[in-house]
């Protein structure tokens, strides 16, 4: 898995790859099979025209919102509706919607399965609900506060799964901390590894 900075990541495995929410043009020049964005803001969907382009037999994987604004790519879009899954290839998506914060816009996490590996992506939320029983490996959180859950807030909210996350991937962080996030998470879950990426870097599933 491949960090494309603010809430974007590349996963790859068997030569097949998923792209999810990539924040402007360039993040989207990558090659792969499926692009999801988990709402519609523009530093998650900025990638969208760029990818799909770029791979012509690739589907969109997104929520209404979303695909009502990019209605050019309609013959190639998966609407992701809450509690439903698709299988794409050896690809599994399993639909989560997550409340937003103050914006109050349609948010859809989701959680991708490819053999063994579990990768939870929360969208912009302030709760965690929907994956607190899902028992994902790894799990990407954004800890911006407002339009997101605050660190604080993401501690509280990953307290409450059983089992816990192998590992979390700290993501939208904006003026926050997040190495500050980190040593907090590892005083309360100490079992519970906590990266910081760092744009580009590749982080072993």
């Amino acid at each position: 898995m491949r960090f494309l900075g603010q809430s974007g990541f590349h996963l790859s495995k068997g030569g097949t790859s998923v792209l999810i929410d990539p924040f402007d043009s360039k993040s989207g020049e990558v090659d792969g099979e499926v692009i999801y964005c988990t709402h519609c803001h523009p530093d998650h969907v900025g990638g969208i025209p760029s990818f799909m382009e770029r791979n012509p037999d690739a589907i969109l994987m997104t929520n209404e919102q979303v695909a009502g604004k990019f209605k050019q790519f309609s013959d190639r879009t998966v609407i992701a509706r809450d509690e439903e899954s698709y299988k794409h290839g050896d690809w599994e998506f399993q639909f989560i919607a997550a409340k937003h914060g103050i914006l109050r816009d349609l948010n859809i996490g989701v959680i991708v399965r490819n053999g063994d590996e579990t990768f939870g992506h929360v969208g912009d939320t302030i709760t965690f609900e929907g994956f607190i029983s899902a028992m994902v490996d790894t799990i990407a959180v954004p800890i911006t506060g407002i339009l997101t859950t605050s660190p604080s807030q993401a501690i509280t909210e990953l307290k409450k799964f059983q089992p816990h996350p192998q590992t979390v991937v700290v993501m939208h962080w904006a003026f926050r901390n997040p190495k500050s996030f980190c040593r907090r998470l590892s005083v309360e879950l100490p079992n519970v590894k906590c990266i910081v990426p760092k744009k580009g870097e590749l982080i072993p599933l």
